[in-house]
């Protein structure tokens, strides 16, 4: 087994090469649909658990982006690096609510908002 592995070891250590490219080149691929999902369910927490319960919201969207993701587009992204992902959407968010727009996010809200408006 061992003469074999030495044999083939330039051969071996190629398709590690490749495949080390092909799963960073997939990643990399990945990020931006990640990137939204975990926006999503920052809003979805900010919806559902309200300000001032950051830690909360965090804990949520962790949970929710293990249930989520797939195991093998979980097993590309450290824990870091989701919760750098879970920072930005953060950041993003409170940009988004800082320019005075809101997260109705249903259809009958909206549609009071139109008849508000129209008031006006």
């Amino acid at each position: 087994m061992l003469n074999l592995i030495q044999m083939n070891l330039s051969q071996i250590l190629i398709s590690l090469i490749v495949i080390g490219i092909l799963l960073f080149l997939y990643k990399r691929g990945k990020k931006e649909i990640v990137k939204k999902i975990i926006l999503s369910l920052v809003i979805q927490a900010e919806k559902t658990l309200g300000s001032k319960t950051g830690d909360l919201k965090y804990a949520y969207v962790i949970q929710k982006v293990y249930e989520i993701l797939p195991f093998y587009i979980r097993g590309l992204y450290t824990k870091k690096e989701i919760g750098n992902m879970i920072e930005e959407a953060v950041i993003y968010l409170k940009k988004f609510l800082n320019s005075n727009k809101d997260l109705l996010g249903y259809i009958e809200e909206y549609k009071k908002v139109e008849i508000d408006n129209m008031k006006l």
